[in-house]
């Protein structure tokens, strides 16, 4: 009778522990279970806000640390792909805004350029009508900012009366100094001649080679600027105001019109992204009512 005492001591013992921990555990998965929907209901409250951004933070961390709880990760499922939606809508908004910009931009500096194509020319250009009538002409010393058939900006230098054989030219103000890259002499892109005495060098820079420039004068509200051709010698001039303008219109109307050609293409991208964000809403929304 003693040790029939003692054994269903024991087993009251195991029966009140055991009960314990199953309390213990449920109390566990309760407090998960609450956590889990508090992030849920705090991602929904952020999509509803268009923060999209915060609410797929929360949606990760859900889906991070509540692996086990399907019915919710579905609903998180769902909402994420709400919320991709809305950043795409942001993203497509963000863009046209950009085009509009730059279509304005572009309509308003349209008018200050002029379009040259010679008989003996392969391809035309662009070139602002302030400096329009010397287009071309080489009997004088500085750079001439054009834009060619491809809406790319570029530069040809004009050196007279100085025999420097230059192969790259630098422009400096109080912000700094940039230099176009090296073209070496080959009597087509870079080319000299004397013609009664007289020293004559040109050089056509391509956009790679130059842009550096136009950024730097586009980028540097300078009326001081100070123009250098370096070769087996320098030589500087002071750059005129009119030629400072010029080259800050053209780099920033080439720029523009590049900018412009990329938004349109981002705008195709995103539009199709957007139908594809909507077949997900619509698969993922299937799936909560099976």
């Amino acid at each position: 009778m003693f040790k029939e005492a003692i054994i269903n001591k024991m087993s009251l013992r195991a029966i009140i522990t055991m009960c314990v921990s199953v309390g213990v555990m449920c109390s566990c998965t309760n407090s998960n279970d609450n956590v889990a929907e508090s992030l849920y209901s705090q991602a929904s409250e952020q999509y509803q806000s268009g923060n999209y951004q915060q609410s797929v933070a929360l949606l990760d961390s859900l889906k991070n640390n509540y692996k086990d709880d399907i019915d919710l990760l579905k609903k998180g499922l769902y909402l994420r792909v709400l919320n991709q939606e809305g950043l795409i809508k942001d993203e497509i908004a963000s863009n046209d805004s950009l085009i509009s910009v730059l279509e304005s931009e572009n309509m308003e500096l349209s008018g200050s350029f002029k379009y040259v194509k010679l008989k003996d020319m392969v391809e035309g250009y662009f070139i602002h009508k302030s400096i329009a009538d010397k287009a071309g002409d080489d009997n004088r010393t500085t750079i001439e900012p054009r834009i060619d058939e491809a809406d790319m900006f570029y530069l040809v230098s004009y050196l007279k009366g100085n025999s420097v054989s230059h192969t790259s030219v630098a422009l400096s103000s109080g912000a700094g100094e940039v230099s176009s890259k090296s073209v070496a002499y080959d009597k087509s892109r870079n080319y000299c001649y004397n013609s009664d005495g007289i020293a004559y060098e040109s050089i056509t820079f391509t956009n790679q080679e130059c842009d550096t420039l136009g950024y730097f004068v586009a980028n540097n509200n300078s009326s001081n600027v100070k123009l250098t051709f370096k070769g087996k010698k320098q030589y500087s001039i002071k750059l005129e105001p009119k030629m400072i303008k010029a080259i800050n219109e053209t780099y920033r109307f080439a720029t523009n019109k590049n900018r412009g050609k990329s938004a349109i293409i981002k705008k195709m991208f995103l539009e199709q992204k957007l139908q594809l964000a909507q077949k997900q809403i619509e698969q993922t929304k299937a799936s909560l009512q099976q």
